[in-house]
């Protein structure tokens, strides 16, 4: 037969092979699709289809044993020709079909819709359902199935994606340790420069004695200069140019000479203000960049813009003044000092632990801190995966424990994209290990200018109270860590200011062996800057006075600090001969307490963010903390709560409820307590654990933590009554019925006895098969409700399974009740089922079991209902049979036919 080809075939067939999925095993992720598309829409048959060159291949089929067929006789490639979706609610009388030998001949299908599926914006198969019978697909029909192609379209691309994620990163990983590399080849080589641009100054004041007023003694200096020279006239026209001015700008000094310098090295932006500032200093002779060390921007000869940093000189030559610079390029130095800061951003900002299950990421995704609750809780480590391996890796469900978290909906995802969750559920789920269902709040991390830093989740299990004390010990142990083994630098220097003595860790820190500093002048070991501080107490250590002070350093772009002691010596005569220098490094100190102060600003941030009243009460009895939740929860701010116990804060009302595990607590116990917290007409279940403080086996405080758990009981609720019902009638389910059933044998009153109905609707089979489930599923709806109707409020009706419905009555005086509420029942299902597509008789047989005692065995009552529902079938349907329970034959029979 013939099928449509689109226009862009040989684009759409490349890019339905880059899926390579093609002739895949079954997944799960796909057929559950198929699955749910089928019972939405009530068809036999559907199917996740690809269109390849010559035939159809299905990714996922329900309702079909065959993996494909030609193309030629492929609904799908019409749809995919189309490129929208297709309908044919009638294929018999659709001239496209009529022939078709899937319609003419078996299975005769006459419904077909299909939906295409894109990748790379090409159709490359299609979500269709098929039925065997003609059906009308309305507006809300068509839309509901592009929602569900949508999901199917975002599955198939979705290993695509996450691979060229994965590629990402990886080459975004390699280029970063590229640059590292770089850095450091290029910080060697920069020292390795310095030393011989320290031993080029040297030659050079060597040289100025002997010939200063020799021209070519300053172009010897300028032509091997490792740093750039730039020569200009008043005109701002180029007349030096050497060798490294070419390595860093590209342009050779031919073609350099005579140009304009503005034209050549002055990015546009610059070159107003350069222009102005040159013709300034030709008329002053002076001006704010002579001779200082700054950095501008200047362009290369390929157009590329870099940061120079240089040193310009104005100088008279033949009576005309000139300039002169000397020139270095920094552009990679700056690009890893910026790194660096980026780095040391993302650390400060990471959290270290609080007393709930934390996780947090960086700015690209990298999975960076697990704290002790979160390993607990997660059943595993700390691993560096990508985003979108996060939900199966670590086993994240929704709160139904079955359907898995897609990545998009994995709560730190969504808080690296910016958005702030509250208290959502969802659920954590490792083979093998205890189900924990989960509270989860996040938010996006950002630095103080606002730039983004990563995400942070806080998970609070809520299926048992997590104690903090092994946290709080872990943070104790970490502070007092900070203040262990401080190194110290020991020299001694003379009388001159020389070197005499210095250990290993000094010889370490100035990066010089003992032959480069031994016996040297102190100068030559500090920076001309760290040595002017330092001279004031050297000064003073000379004089023969102590000193004592604290210095800071820089090294590699590291603050160093230090505490100094320089201790003089004197000699026989009592003469001050030099002095000891000892230096301890508190770098850890300083920055310990830098992190303190940061960790309890981060503390005080998180405390009063998490959804949870965190409190601590001292050996009064009276609070010392309280976080900003309170204000929220019980509308008292910290500042009113601090210094006041619990009753004088808040009242005895809200004490009592708590009173009797908070003396647990006082008495050594950790201790649990759920109460309710009403507050302006809204009530709230909390569920709050008191942890004892000890300290030499004394309780000196207590900690106070207050959940939210109004959430997780209404789960409770709710997933009990969703384990209780039928989900299509709304009527009880069969556990229901059985749990009423022993509660009847149970709630039985002398006198009156009990009786169970068992109902069939009457050849259900037949309208399932002839109409389609959706119409069997509506009679079902309408039985129920008419049933319902038909008894009173004070008996219960269940649906057991399919078309199998019991009623059970209790205070029954005997078989006339029962009898009556038989022929109500029959008398509700006469008039005709006026459903949306058809009109039907339904008819129903009734077994009815009747019980005159009033604890009736259930198991008895149950086989004495099914017994007389057999009967009712064998008198022809559509009538009531009843049995009395210690009878082995029916007491009567009556049939209620129309």
């Amino acid at each position: 037969m013939h099928h449509p080809i689109p226009s862009s075939e040989h684009t759409r067939i490349k890019a339905l092979d880059s899926l390579d999925v093609l002739d895949t095993p079954a997944e799960q992720r796909f057929d559950r699709f198929t699955r749910l598309a089928a019972m939405t829409f009530g068809v036999p048959v559907a199917l996740v289809s690809l269109v390849d060159e010559h035939r159809q291949w299905f990714k996922s089929r329900c309702g079909l044993a065959e993996s494909e067929m030609p193309r030629s006789i492929a609904f799908c490639s019409h749809a995919v020709a189309q490129g929208d979706l297709l309908v044919v609610e009638d294929a018999a009388r659709d001239p496209r079909f009529a022939a078709n030998p899937l319609v003419a001949g078996a299975p005769h299908v006459r419904f077909y819709a299909g939906q295409p599926l894109f990748s790379d914006g090409q159709p490359v198969g299609t979500l269709c359902i098929v039925d065997y019978a003609p059906r009308s697909f309305g507006d809300a029909q068509q839309q509901a199935l592009r929602d569900l192609a949508d999901l199917v379209e975002v599955e198939l691309n979705h290993v695509k994606l996450a691979t060229a994620r994965l590629m990402a990163e990886q080459a975004l990983k390699a280029l970063n340790t590229e640059l590292e590399q770089r850095v450091a080849a290029r910080t060697a080589e920069l020292e390795r420069k310095l030393a011989e641009l320290s031993q080029e100054i040297a030659h050079r004041k060597e040289i100025e004695v002997s010939l200063q007023h020799s021209v070519d003694w300053n172009r010897t200096i300028i032509a091997s200069s490792w740093n750039g020279f730039v020569g200009a006239d008043a005109d701002g026209r180029v007349v030096e140019w050497n060798a490294s001015a070419e390595r860093i700008f590209g342009w050779p000094r031919a073609q350099a000479l005579g140009r304009s310098l503005t034209e050549l090295l002055v990015p546009h932006a610059y070159r107003a203000r350069h222009e102005a500032g040159m013709r300034r200093c030709i008329e002053t002779g002076d001006g704010p960049v002579l001779n200082r060390r700054i950095e501008l921007p200047a362009l290369t000869a390929s157009g590329r813009q870099i940061m120079v940093e240089m040193t310009i000189s104005f100088y008279e030559w033949k009576g005309k003044r000139c300039f002169g610079a000397f020139m270095n390029d920094i552009s990679e130095q700056i690009r890893t000092r910026q790194q660096l800061e980026e780095k040391q951003e993302l650390l400060d900002a990471v959290l270290d632990s609080i007393d709930v299950g934390v996780v947090t990421c960086d700015a690209v995704g990298n999975l960076s801190l697990f704290n002790r609750a979160a390993r607990t809780i997660v059943g595993r480590e700390l691993k560096t995966i990508v985003p979108a391996e996060w939900s199966a890796y670590y086993a994240m469900y929704h709160v139904d424990g079955r359907t898995p978290l897609a990545m998009d909906e994995v709560p730190l995802v969504r808080a690296l994209k910016g958005e702030t969750i509250r208290d959502e559920a969802m659920v954590i789920a490792q083979d093998g290990s205890a189900v924990h269902t989960l509270l989860v709040s996040g938010r996006p991390l950002r630095g103080a200018s606002g730039r983004p830093l990563g995400a942070v989740v806080a998970m609070k299990d809520i299926t048992e109270a997590n104690a903090s004390r092994a946290q709080l010990e872990i943070n104790e142990r970490r502070l007092r860590a900070i203040t262990e083994n401080l190194p110290a630098l020991i020299g001694k220097v003379n009388a001159a200011g020389r070197f005499v003595f210095l250990n290993g860790h000094a010889l370490n820190v100035h990066r010089r062996t003992a032959d480069e500093l031994l016996g040297q002048d102190m100068a030559c070991a500090y920076r001309p800057e760290d040595y002017a501080t330092l001279s004031p107490y050297i000064g003073l250590a000379m004089s023969g006075q102590r000193v004592f002070f604290e210095y800071m350093s820089r090294s590699s772009g590291q603050e160093l600090h230090y505490q100094c002691c320089l201790v003089p010596q004197h000699t026989s005569g009592g003469e001050p001969d030099g002095f000891y220098a000892m230096a301890f490094d508190i770098t850890e100190r300083k920055m310990s307490e830098l992190r303190l102060a940061e960790s309890e600003e981060r503390l005080r941030t998180i405390t009063d963010n998490l959804p949870v009243l965190i409190a601590h009460l001292d050996s009064e009895r009276r609070y010392v903390f309280a976080n900003a939740v309170h204000q929220s929860w019980l509308g008292k701010p910290a500042g009113q709560i601090i210094g006041k116990t619990m009753e004088e804060a808040f009242g005895a009302d809200y004490l009592a409820p708590q009173a009797a595990a908070l003396e647990q607590a006082w008495r050594g116990h950790a201790s649990q307590c759920e109460h309710e917290i009403v507050r302006k007409k809204h009530t709230r279940i909390a569920h709050t654990t008191f942890l004892p403080q000890l300290r030499d086996g004394l309780v000196v405080g207590v900690y106070v933590l207050t959940t939210d758990a109004t959430a997780s009981r209404m789960h409770e609720r709710s997933l009990h009554a969703l384990a209780h019902t039928d989900t299509l009638t709304g009527l009880p389910n069969r556990r229901h019925f059985e749990n009423a059933l022993k509660g009847a044998q149970r709630a039985g009153r002398a006198g009156r006895g009990s009786a169970l109905l068992y109902l069939d609707v009457d050849h259900f089979k037949q309208i399932n098969d002839r109409y389609g489930h959706a119409v069997g599923d509506a009679v079902l709806v309408e039985f129920a409700r008419r049933l319902s109707v038909a008894v009173r409020s004070s008996d219960l009706v269940s649906r057991l399974a399919g078309d199998e419905f019991t009623v059970l009555l209790h205070d029954v005086a005997g078989e006339a009740d029962v009898e009556l509420v038989a022929r109500k029942i029959l008398a509700a299902m006469r008039a005709p089922f006026e459903l949306e597509a058809v009109v039907l008789q339904v008819g129903t047989s009734i077994g009815a079991a009747l019980a005159d005692q009033p604890d009736p065995v259930p198991a008895r009552l149950l086989d004495a209902a099914d017994r007389a529902l057999y009967a009712a079938k064998e008198a022809g349907r559509n009538t009531f049979a009843m049995l009395r329970l210690g009878r082995s034959q029916a007491l009567g029979l009556a049939l209620a036919h129309d």
